[in-house]
């Protein structure tokens, strides 16, 4: 067993990783959780860099997160942990949490990630890596399963994006963060102000590039439980009605408000 595993690495929060309340966003957990498993990947020798020398690319499919109540701050520190959990002929799954210095849990969740070949543009087997990947599946965050999407719902807004180059990843691709800034350009402020994020499902489903035209439509979901869960699905489609990306999430009503003058960023 390798002893880079489990893999920690700390960061100290930016303002970029914050909202107008000083929280921090869904997309910097996300941020993090990436930047966090390409280090420890690093260390293993198969990062992006290692295996496009193999004519490779991993390729992030699906991201499910659990949120807590938290105020992470500019300036805290935040310990991002991750392992490998579960590895088939297909998939790659990466667990990870989020958490404050002192253990205070912000977000836990885990990630699939595949191997595509970049000459033949399809999936290619990870078997040739598996013996160098450890594999800790006695802590796999819940069952790994193909996200399924419901159908529905109401309508409540559409808003669309002009893929510039500020959004690609250096595959040449709309960088996946860039389809959750989407999603949450769409949401209404003083719903975000009143709300936080309890959970939150990704599934990136077709590749876009510079120049394209993407459409996010944001609809509001029944609520399946007597709980105060307010459910929403952002889908992303292409110029030419692809589906791209599409981002479930549920949101419970923030039962302590803060003023944001009271969160003054601490440096």
């Amino acid at each position: 067993m390798s002893s880079f595993l489990p893999y920690t690495h700390r960061y100290s929060l930016t303002a970029a990783d914050m909202d107008t309340r000083y929280r921090m966003t869904p997309g910097a957990v996300l941020l993090y959780f990436q930047d966090c498993w390409a280090r420890y990947m690093a260390c293993l020798h198969l990062a992006a860099f290692d295996v496009v020398k193999q004519n490779l690319m991993w390729v992030v499919t699906e991201f499910n997160a659990w949120f807590e109540p938290q105020t992470a701050l500019w300036s805290d520190d935040i310990d991002v942990t991750v392992w490998n959990s579960e590895i088939s002929a297909l998939r790659l799954y990466t667990d990870f949490r989020v958490h404050k210095s002192d253990g205070t849990e912000v977000a836990h969740g885990y990630a699939c990630w595949t191997l595509l070949d970049t000459e033949a543009h399809r999936l290619a087997p990870n078997t040739p890596l598996a013996p160098q990947i450890p594999i800790l599946p006695e802590k796999t965050s819940g069952a790994h399963k193909k996200m399924r999407f419901p159908d529905g719902g109401t309508l409540l807004q559409e808003v669309t994006h002009s893929v510039s180059p500020i959004n690609l990843d250096f595959n040449g691709h709309v960088n996946n963060r860039t389809y959750l800034s989407i999603a949450m350009q769409s949401a209404d402020e003083a719903f975000m102000d009143r709300h936080a994020i309890c959970s939150l499902a990704i599934q990136w489903q077709k590749e876009t590039f510079l120049g394209d035209t993407l459409l996010c439509r944001l609809r509001q979901l029944p609520s399946e439980t007597e709980e105060t869960y307010n459910r929403y699905l952002h889908t992303i489609t292409r110029g030419d009605g692809q589906t791209a990306a599409q981002i479930y999430s549920e949101w419970a009503p923030r039962t302590v408000q803060v003023d944001a003058s009271e969160l003054a960023p601490r440096v």
